[in-house]
């Protein structure tokens, strides 16, 4: 746990900070925190009254809010929220956003979880992009017992307790896919298959919110099976090809997951574009120079940069006792006619 801060270099209230101010113990700050009983009144008046006063002192420090942003994803994902990360630090005054990058194929869950404890606690608020498991979500549970705000961002992670989620809604956005796939096919029986990664939650809900539409409004359209990727292009052609060699190729393909141009590698190489409906998500300068050549049709995106900002603005307000509830960010559906970056 880091040091206490003094005046001008605040860090963010952490339990032991508020304790002794508060003149309590730090098991009283935490059952004040999470709103546990067992506390007096009284007690509980003198916490919240020191609470406040660290908030004060940081309000009126020169030192920028520091964030920290940890994002697992694919390569493309991680340069997009890369340059959102940019973005934010030249247009929003009194924010330090510093990313931590870790590619999906590469990365390894406990040691990802040490990362966003330690050195999320050494930051005023943090950011997590990160897949379903059990040590991130303790991770980040344990940042809250410190007193740090903790967004989750663009996929989330309730069991995590985190402070909110801020993106798009997942299962809003896979209904769409569904919309447009079956929208884009005849009205017969036909094959889907659907390409997935490793378990994070807004590929999960991307897949629950399009079956349920299929279901709903296209129960003609069946989903065949799903083919695991590891948001790696060559490994995803790799999984693509062996499926069309051996059940055939689907009349649509719908990608929750990344990797994008893996697919449409595969498609090439069996002379299949234009012939297969092909949506996925995220817009890139690679999606986008596939959409602008034929083999992609949709692709469902947000605007990382926005949703950042967002998250980075609503840390600070937090910090200074100000808390709200964002709503979900607007679902953008890209073609090769509108997919300018």
């Amino acid at each position: 746990m880091p040091k206490p801060a003094k005046p001008g270099t605040w860090k963010g209230p952490s339990v032991h900070e508020i304790a002794r101010i508060a003149a309590v113990g730090s098991a009283t700050v935490d059952r004040v925190l999470n709103n546990r009983c067992g506390v007096r009144e009284k007690t509980r008046v003198r916490v919240l009254a020191a609470l406040e006063k660290l908030r004060h002192e940081s309000a009126d420090s020169d030192v920028p809010v520091l964030i920290r942003l940890f994002c697992e994803s694919g390569e493309t994902f991680n340069a997009a929220m890369a340059a959102a990360v940019s973005e934010v630090n030249r247009t929003q005054a009194g924010i330090d956003v510093q990313g931590v990058y870790v590619t999906t194929s590469d990365a390894e869950p406990l040691a990802f979880a040490r990362r966003v404890e330690q050195e999320g606690g050494e930051a005023d608020g943090v950011v997590v992009i990160a897949r379903e498991h059990p040590a991130t979500n303790r991770a980040i549970r344990k940042l809250r017992t410190l007193g740090r705000p903790e967004i989750c961002l663009t996929t989330d992670l309730p069991s995590s307790r985190r402070s909110i989620y801020v993106g798009n809604d997942q299962y809003a956005a896979g209904s769409v896919a569904a919309l447009l796939i079956g929208n884009a096919l005849p009205k017969v029986s036909n094959s889907i298959l659907i390409v997935m990664s490793v378990p994070f939650r807004c590929q999960q809900e991307r897949e629950m919110g399009f079956r349920r539409v299929l279901r709903s409004d296209f129960p003609y359209l069946k989903i065949e099976e799903r083919v695991m990727s590891d948001d790696r292009p060559e490994s995803t052609c790799e999984q693509l090809t062996r499926y069309f060699e051996a059940n055939g190729h689907p009349a649509a393909i719908y990608n929750v997951a990344g990797a994008n141009r893996g697919i449409a590698k595969a498609l090439e190489a069996v002379g299949k574009v234009g012939e297969t409906v092909f949506v996925g998500h995220e817009l890139s300068n690679h999606s986008r120079a596939l959409l602008e050549a034929g083999v992609m049709d949709y692709v469902i995106s947000h605007d990382f940069a926005a949703e950042l900002a967002s998250a980075a603005r609503w840390i600070k307000s937090n910090l200074n006792g100000v808390t709200s509830e964002p709503g979900y960010s607007q679902i953008l559906v890209h073609t090769r006619y509108n997919c300018g970056l």
